[in-house]
């Protein structure tokens, strides 16, 4: 069993509250997904590495911190939109990659083909932190971990806001090093491999309009 890092905080269950919600509009479920971003942000960044430093403040001399190992972050195209700028917002100084992955059902099970990726060619001196909303599965989860190790990443995060039990027992089969960040953790997958109770699809519900015609 890998680490769980579950981030137990009333305003996480709260955002976390408007996702379950079946009539939050899109922009609110998008505003939530990116507050969510970057509370899980803040508490990724207490596992990053830093140095001390000191700063000039006109009136006297203090102690800081910087940032001392660079970090990048990689979202899942395209439900972790909302999620990676909040991420990024808690953590501007990172680089950012996408990774576009397809869910195929077939057969009662699910296979995960990545169709396009801009990442860099050599992650081996960053902190990553994979990106996504939802870790049902955990096999598109497990797909981009594969492919940060195949640029030489081993400093490696999974952020997510739900995970479900049985894809968190699949993403440790193969990668037990790996933590994993959530908000919270769901029972169960359908046959279509959603989440349940869950918060619905993830993507569709951030990328939708709110615009209604009146005609």
């Amino acid at each position: 069993m890998g680490e769980l890092i579950l981030i137990d905080n009333p305003l996480a269950r709260y955002y976390l509250s408007v996702l379950r919600d079946k009539d939050t509009t899109p922009k609110s479920y998008r505003d939530a997904v990116r507050k969510l971003g970057f509370i899980v942000g803040y508490e990724v960044s207490k596992r990053l590495r830093w140095s001390k430093m000191f700063i000039e403040t006109g009136a006297a001399r203090a102690e800081g911190v910087f940032p001392s190992k660079p970090v990048y972050i990689i979202g899942v195209l395209g439900a972790s939109i909302p999620m990676m700028h909040g991420i990024w917002d808690a953590l501007p100084w990172a680089g950012l990659g996408l990774v576009a992955a397809k869910r195929r059902v077939a057969g009662g099970d699910l296979e995960v083909e990545v169709l396009y990726e801009r990442v860099i060619q050599d992650l081996s001196l960053h902190t990553v932190i994979v990106v996504d909303p939802t870790l049902a599965s955990g096999k598109t989860m497990s797909r981009v971990v594969e492919l940060i190790g195949e640029r030489g990443g081993r400093d490696i995060l999974a952020a997510t806001i739900l995970a479900s039990r049985r894809g968190l027992e699949y993403f440790w089969s193969r990668h037990p090093h790996v933590p994993v960040y959530a908000v919270e953790v769901d029972p169960l997958l359908d046959e279509r491999f959603y989440i349940i109770p869950g918060i619905g699809d993830a993507g569709d519900r951030s990328l939708s309009s709110d615009y209604v015609t009146k005609y």
